[in-house]
């Protein structure tokens, strides 16, 4: 009987560290493959600075493997491939995965109204399924959107209790569900609580016990408990200026849209068992069904996987960033070749830098393939019509303090010799000036604020609405 080929990964993984990695055991062909990895990765990571790990695998096997930079820059600890990553978004399709598993256990409705798990959750008066949190198409706020505007900083300590009573204040949806897609973060975090309720099990512990011991993932985990210590976990960093960098690392604690921490070993051993279906059959296969929202339109976005195709290849994959963190998963299913980069850098671009290496390890694979047609993946467009700006008003008219229940924030809005000039939580200003159209708009130009007027033509609230989220109403108090 033939051995499942993530046995094979396990196998191999024990060996890696005794080999100098890129190397095969000879030191002949697969040092040319090391210098030419190398000279991508060379001109891209200073040794002596924040970097990241890669690794390749063919059919269950480990092909390359090799750790760029500093894990650590205090005690200048370099990255391995045995290092610890937190991979943000990718997590995302492992959420998916035990959301399936749940479904499996006859715990949930994939179809259901998410308010049969989560009562507390406003009545938008449209049923909002976990599927549409699964294929970012139900409608709902941006929490980390909502955070910024709130002054809670990725760095800051914000437990999920108080995530999920934000989401559960919005009053509004940037859309009907199933009416459109856009990225959602609050959707798979949601998965998470929902987890949590109907399994008796946090998403940590069941993802744990159904997915990482028994595939032995001895070193992965989502990361639910902020200051927990991880050992030979790479810490986060962001650019300072100069050549330096500061610990850019988060104090939150909501897992399901993120927060999983693994290797590439690990998460190596993860993707084999889902394309050689020996492990949990049927189970990629549901993974990727499809998605079409209301109006018929497909989506390439699958169960926290993105279907797509590159250089005449059918690709599956998914990127993270979340603060000093990078991660790119990159999988030719039909060929057998698996690619991955974690990064520890805010400033890096692992997709980019995973093509180029992919080209290179799978030489043969891409020389006589067609060149990518990059083209325009945005849908609509059009050119945007630049505002027009009334010239002559009064910004007396808009003064005074402005809530948001949704947010509980206040807004001040002032009059500063002459200009109206926002006012946040921070003290930071920002000044507006009133368009053609009846909105107040400033700088950042997410900034967009339209007016109501009561029945005495006097400024009642403003509607922020610039984008995800849209919507949410600043009343005017004094």
């Amino acid at each position: 009987m033939k051995a499942p080929s993530y046995l094979i990964i396990l196998v191999t993984v024990s060996l890696i560290s005794t080999l100098s990695l890129g190397q095969s055991t000879d030191g002949t062909a697969e040092k040319s493959l090391e210098e030419k990895v190398d000279a991508i990765l060379d001109s891209i990571v200073n040794p002596n600075q924040p970097g990241c790990t890669i690794a390749a695998f063919k059919a269950g096997e480990l092909v390359f493997a090799k750790g760029y930079g500093l894990a650590n820059l205090d005690h200048d600890i370099t990255n391995t491939t045995g290092t610890v990553f937190r991979i943000a978004s990718v997590s995302k399709h492992v959420t998916a995965a035990c959301m399936l598993l749940l479904e499996d256990e006859g715990l949930i409705d994939l179809d259901a109204d998410i308010r049969d798990y989560i009562p507390e959750l406003y009545d938008h008066g449209h049923k909002i399924s976990i599927r549409h949190l699964l294929h970012h198409t139900s409608g709902l706020r941006e929490y980390s959107s909502l955070m910024m505007m709130c002054d809670i900083e990725e760095s800051d300590n914000w437990e999920k209790e108080e995530a999920l009573r934000m989401i559960c204040r919005q009053r509004g949806l940037d859309f009907v569900p199933g009416e459109r897609y856009s990225y959602c973060n609050s959707g798979y975090f949601l998965c998470s609580i929902i987890c949590e309720r109907v399994s008796g099990k946090s998403l940590r512990k069941f993802a744990d016990e159904m997915i990482f011991k028994p595939l032995k993932m001895n070193q992965t985990h989502f990361h639910d408990e902020s200051t927990e210590v991880v050992k030979k976990r790479a810490n986060g960093y962001s650019p300072a200026g100069q050549g330096r960098y500061r610990i850019d690392e988060t104090g939150l604690d909501q897992v399901g849209d993120g927060g999983l921490y693994t290797t590439v070993h690990d998460f190596g051993i993860w993707t084999q068992a889902l394309l050689d279906d020996s492990w949990k059959p049927g189970l990629l296969k549901r993974m990727l069904s499809k998605f079409s929202l209301n109006d018929g339109e497909e989506l390439d976005y699958r169960f926290g996987i993105d279907e797509s195709s590159y250089r005449g290849f059918r690709t599956l994959s998914h990127g993270g960033a979340w603060v000093g963190y990078r991660s790119q998963m990159w999988i030719l299913p039909d060929e057998g070749w698996v690619f991955l980069c974690f990064a520890n850098r805010s400033n890096f671009n692992p997709s980019r830098v995973l093509r180029r290496v992919s080209e290179v390890i799978a030489e043969d694979l891409f020389k006589d393939a067609p060149a990518h047609d990059w083209g325009n993946r945005r849908r609509g467009g059009g050119e945007k019509k630049e505002p027009e700006f009334v010239k002559d008003w009064n910004p007396d008219d808009f003064t005074g303090l402005y809530y948001s229940d949704e947010l509980q924030v206040t807004w001040r809005l002032v009059n500063k010799a002459g200009k109206l000039l926002l006012i946040d939580w921070d003290e930071d200003n920002y000044p507006l000036q009133l368009t053609t159209d009846g909105r107040l708009m400033g700088k950042p130009n997410w900034l967009r604020l339209r007016i109501e007027k009561d029945g005495t033509q006097n400024v009642s609230q403003l509607e922020f609405g610039s984008g995800v989220p849209a919507g949410i109403i600043f009343k005017r108090y004094q």
